[in-house]
């Protein structure tokens, strides 16, 4: 098994071969309609650079298709997507197993993002919010014991790079007046022409774990 990492148009993604595959660990339980859903119990919601990022590879089309999702809770600065969440079981769940996962929040058990499938995520690695593209369970990481330490590194300073160019974007679209829920063609207007830079990523070298 392995874990590498790619970086294209300003878009960082690990890549771990053992996704999907990891049924016998606590994040990848599932009592959801997809067993192998591995962790991908995040309801995904993107931020301003996120859709920066999607704009920059020329996707415009999809920022409208995620606003006109049922499930999309649309905000001034995000848009999350929600997902399913079986509340009911979870009820059940929590009455009679609760105090085996007291230590883990055991209701990710009977969450699943929305762009989920039995064949992993449907959506290309540029239409996903960071968090999902640098998301490692704690099985992986410990797998990877100090080797983990760049990966971690990067993963750090990219979302510190994120949570500051977020907050130069929102600035943006504060003084044109506008937000994604008053006006989302203006907003995209005005989130295609702020000027941002890029990150500067590292190098990372592919890591070979049992």
């Amino acid at each position: 098994m392995s874990l590498n990492y790619s970086f294209y148009n300003n878009i960082p993604v690990f890549k771990c071969d053992s996704c999907g595959k990891c049924s016998n660990t606590i994040e990848s339980i599932s009592y959801t309609s997809i067993k192998n859903r591995g962790c991908c119990w995040y309801f995904p919601e993107y931020r301003l650079i996120d859709i920066k990022n999607i704009i920059d590879n020329n996707k415009f089309s999809f920022i409208h298709y995620l606003a006109s999702l049922p499930n999309c809770l649309l905000r001034n600065y995000s848009i999350k997507i929600n997902g399913t969440f079986l509340k009911n079981k979870y009820k059940d769940f929590k009455n009679s197993c609760f105090k085996k996962y007291s230590n883990f929040d055991s209701s990710l058990f009977f969450k699943l993002c929305p762009f989920s499938s039995k064949n992993g995520c449907s959506l290309n690695f540029l239409l996903r919010p960071h968090p999902c593209n640098l998301y490692l369970c704690r099985e992986i990481i410990n797998l990877c014991s100090e080797k983990y330490k760049p990966y971690c590194d990067e993963r750090k300073d990219y979302f510190a790079y994120c949570n500051y160019f977020d907050e130069c974007i929102k600035q943006d679209l504060i003084d044109n007046h506008v937000s994604l829920i008053s006006n989302i063609n203006k907003a995209i207007e005005v989130i295609k022409n702020c000027h941002i830079e890029k990150f500067n990523s590292r190098y990372l070298k592919p890591i070979i774990f049992n």
